[in-house]
């Protein structure tokens, strides 16, 4: 007697993996950009170490920096200049009336672990200042009660300025919408960078050495993504193939790599985080869709022995599955091993699929680091809040439950779960500034951010639509042409 099977549905890949393998990087234009990348951070260096500068200006010239991707590129000036400042008072004696100034200065040196710090702008019609307040409360903390009201009066006061079609608001209308939609601190970094470049060079006061460097920048790093797309380890294994009833989403799993991690010399951690992600893709699917109950039983009993006899027990398509995710984990504990002297193995192979949940192995959950919780949470909640299709699995259809509110209510108590969620990474965040590397923290951070921006307005892993699709092109596929920056921009590169 055959077991009943279920069947997804989904999306075919979205990608064309010979179009993929076809990416070709032209090593004379890699080099020219580097040497021009080379001149461009020189200038821009000399700019952050100038002393001569005023404090509201560096703080322009360093949120611009960020925001256009390039903040790696001076991680150790920024630094040395915040601290320059802070060590003056500078915070301090900005005026009460430069809105923009204190709330920028607040959300940067927030940014960089600085704990302290308050404003007392006057809030009148300032639209950049009322625009970086709203930026800067999204940084807020437990129990910082003068943030949340900042950002609520000035989330109605932007939105009602959505109607105003005077000349002071046009030119700031685009940053404004798009703040709304999401903020700053919410955003990946690399989609961000692609979308604060193509609005920069709009700017008049657009600096024109940093502009191009942002376009080489961005470039040269998506270069660095393409050859490491073209390494193909899924097609190779033919896990895309040999498991046609699961999601083939090996492009979205690295763009969720980049996404969390963008910096070019952590390659070898990009490359990593996609495979993991691919194979909680296709786990997934196996243990929802397609598995009986009593093949998953085998399954997780191969898994938590971590036998390689133990194929023997499985149906053909999960002995396929397994021994991929065997070799592929011993593989990357045999790497670090050989790297860096460190046995990671009984860490990869912890992680187990759970035969029941249970009170001691939710309360275990808090076991886990307060930087992984909770942005593992974040994800979830992300996720639960468009995944009608397992609406009964999900935390809204729990919370309706529970307590007997409509969708829309549950839909808002998931709304603000997220915000107190974040409230408190934020704070682990400042915590543990000098515990972890930057690079590590801000990865954990990433992976929620990257969930905001998969899930914002549909599924965009599992059913990616036209945005979703294009947002994976911006960042991997399409580069910048230097013909879209300014025509003074142009005629000094040519």
């Amino acid at each position: 007697m055959f077991a009943a099977r279920r069947w997804a549905n989904y999306q075919p890949a979205t990608w064309n993996y010979n179009h993929l393998q076809s990416l070709q990087t032209d090593d004379q234009v890699v080099e020219t950009n580097k040497h021009r990348a080379t001149e461009l951070v020189g200038e821009v260096r000399s700019m952050i170490n100038n002393a001569k500068t005023d404090f509201p200006t560096i703080l322009e010239l360093i949120d611009d920096i960020q925001r256009l991707g390039l903040g790696y590129r001076f991680e150790d000036d920024i630094r040395k200049a915040l601290g320059r400042f802070v060590s003056m008072g500078a915070l301090d004696a900005l005026t009460k009336d430069n809105l923009r100034a204190t709330s920028l200065g607040f959300r940067i040196l927030r940014q960089h672990g600085y704990q302290k710090g308050n404003f007392k702008g006057f809030l009148k019609e300032d639209i950049k200042g009322m625009l970086s307040l709203y930026e800067a409360s999204f940084l807020a903390l437990d129990g910082e009660q003068f943030l949340d009201e900042a950002k609520k009066f000035t989330t109605l006061h932007l939105n009602s300025l959505r109607e105003n079609t005077g000349k002071n608001w046009q030119p700031l209308a685009e940053e404004v919408n798009h703040a709304l939609e999401l903020p700053l601190h919410r955003r990946t970094p690399r989609l961000e960078a692609r979308w604060r470049i193509e609005t920069y060079q709009e700017r008049e006061d657009a600096n024109q050495e940093l502009l191009e460097l942002a376009v080489v920048d961005f470039n040269m790093v998506q270069s660095v993504y393409q050859t490491e797309l073209r390494d193909m380890w899924w097609m190779n294994m033919g896990l895309a193939n040999k498991l046609s009833f699961a999601r083939d989403r090996l492009t979205e799993c690295f763009y969720w790599a980049v996404g969390m991690i963008f910096e070019p010399q952590y390659s070898y951690c990009r490359k990593g985080l996609a495979k993991v992600a691919s194979f909680i893709t296709i786990l997934d699917d196996v243990y929802d869709v397609y598995g009986t109950l009593d093949e998953l039983v085998l399954f997780t009993n191969a898994v938590e022995r971590w036998d390689v006899n133990a194929i023997n027990e499985l149906p053909d398509y999960m002995k396929l599955c397994f021994l991929a995710l065997y070799n592929t984990t011993n593989e990357m504990a045999y790497d670090i091993l050989k790297e860096n002297g460190e046995n990671i193995l009984p860490y990869l192979t912890k992680a187990k699929q759970s035969k029941k949940t249970s009170k001691e192995e939710l309360e275990r959950l808090e076991e886990y680091h307060a930087l992984l919780r909770w942005p593992s949470t974040i994800f979830r909640l992300c996720n639960d809040l468009i995944s009608s299709s397992e609406l009964e699995k999900g935390a809204i259809e729990l919370c309706m439950r529970e307590t007997g509110v409509s969708k829309v209510l549950a839909q808002k108590h998931i709304h603000d779960l997220i915000d107190q969620t974040w409230k408190k990474m934020n704070k682990e965040r400042i915590d543990h500034e000098t515990f972890f590397s930057k690079a590590f923290t801000e990865t954990c951070i990433n992976l929620a951010r990257q969930a905001h921006c998969t899930y914002q307005n549909g599924d965009g892993h599992s059913a990616p639509d036209a945005a979703a699709k294009k947002r994976v092109l911006s960042v991997l596929l399409d580069p910048l042409s230097l013909c879209q920056i300014t025509k003074e921009t142009k005629e000094q590169i040519h």
